[in-house]
């Protein structure tokens, strides 16, 4: 999957389409294979979403729809069951956006239902839901194995319909530095949605879980869906952006977060809603390859970068130079001692 034969030209309209919150005569305007690129990228529906409706047939935005429905009736069925044993969570990610930032949750393409659990109840979490027909099932792991000290591998349903990704903190090292999961429960909003009601994340953390799953992603083609969720939270929820800078920056994710912030800049945002400074000079040793990730996000990620790109990548923009050090000696220690992502002491559930 590759947005091979689309230019930065034709993709940077269509973010700038999305930039600006949609508009059909626009987007109809837009190259076709970009509309269909950034659909696979991120889904019909969410495509049809974004773009203002009317670009996708209408089957397969049906299709999506009804394919994101049934995925969200199950984790639906998930947050209730948890919710009835007594156990407090946070759904975080794409099911929270879903419902927070998106008229019709089912427009926004849900995969694995992310929740949030203090490490204290992380047993009672697991064993709640092990009874329920819940089990783990590690997937296929680069050499160095799991290094995730955030979340585990997936929780899946007996039916297989809901897949579960339990994190202890809101994302990985060094986002949980700055920004806890006892801060995430003190700001979570509360929705209400029929006979769900559950917390989700604050939006001012949402937009940081943005950056930092983006950052993670290498601000590649799986950071998509982050980047058009924070073009929406910017432009159309009320961000502290000192604060999120500060939370950044003491996190040591505050490079990161200023290229992902200039990142939705430099595709059309308005620079109205983003920090008054969110063009500033990026480290000097970031320059190039910014202008790299900028021209292969317009052009809809035209390639997959082989490993040497990737740590590249790593190293200039989704990290600050310490965390890529530690991150790279993680690997190293997993290359002799491999995780699986299954905690360690099943028996205690």
């Amino acid at each position: 999957m590759t947005g091979a034969g689309i230019s930065p030209e034709q993709g940077a309209e269509l973010w700038q389409v999305i930039a600006a919150g949609g508009g059909t005569a626009r987007s109809k305007a837009l190259c076709p294979a970009a509309v269909s690129r950034f659909s696979e990228l991120a889904s019909a529906a969410l495509t049809d979403e974004l773009l203002g409706g009317g670009v996708i047939d209408a089957d397969s935005v049906s299709q999506s729809r009804l394919n994101n429905r049934f995925a969200l009736a199950a984790q639906r069925a998930c947050l209730i069951s948890i919710a009835a044993a007594g156990i407090s969570v946070v759904a975080i990610k794409g099911f929270a956006l879903a419902h927070t930032l998106y008229g019709d949750p089912a427009n926004r393409a849900v995969g694995d239902l992310d929740i949030l659990v203090p490490e204290t109840h992380r047993n009672e979490l697991l064993r709640h839901l092990t009874h329920e027909g819940y089990a783990f099932e590690p997937l296929a792991r680069p050499p160095w194995g799991f290094i995730s000290e955030a979340s585990y591998a997936p929780f899946v349903s007996a039916d297989s319909t809901c897949n579960l990704d339990v994190h202890v903190h809101p994302d990985c090292y060094p986002a949980y530095v700055s920004l806890t999961t006892a801060d995430v429960f003190a700001e979570a909003q509360t929705v209400r949605d029929g006979d769900l009601e559950f917390l989700a994340t604050s939006f001012d953390h949402a937009f940081l879980l943005c950056a930092t799953n983006a950052a993670k992603d290498k601000f590649g083609p799986f950071s998509a869906r982050k980047i058009a969720d924070g073009m929406r939270l910017a432009a159309t929820r009320p961000l502290d952006w000192e604060r999120l800078d500060r939370i950044a920056v003491a996190g040591r994710f505050g490079d990161p977060f200023r290229v992902f912030v200039r990142l939705l800049g430099d595709l059309g945002l308005d620079p109205a809603v983003l920090p008054s400074d969110w063009a500033a000079a990026l480290p000097r040793r970031a320059d190039k390859e910014y202008t790299r990730m900028l021209r292969e996000t317009q052009a809809l990620y035209p390639g997959a970068p082989g490993l040497a790109a990737t740590l590249r990548r790593e190293l200039l923009l989704s990290t600050e130079p310490s965390v890529g050090l530690r991150n790279a000696w993680s690997r190293i220690r997993g290359l002799f001692v491999r995780q699986t992502g299954v905690p360690a002491t099943p028996a205690g559930w």
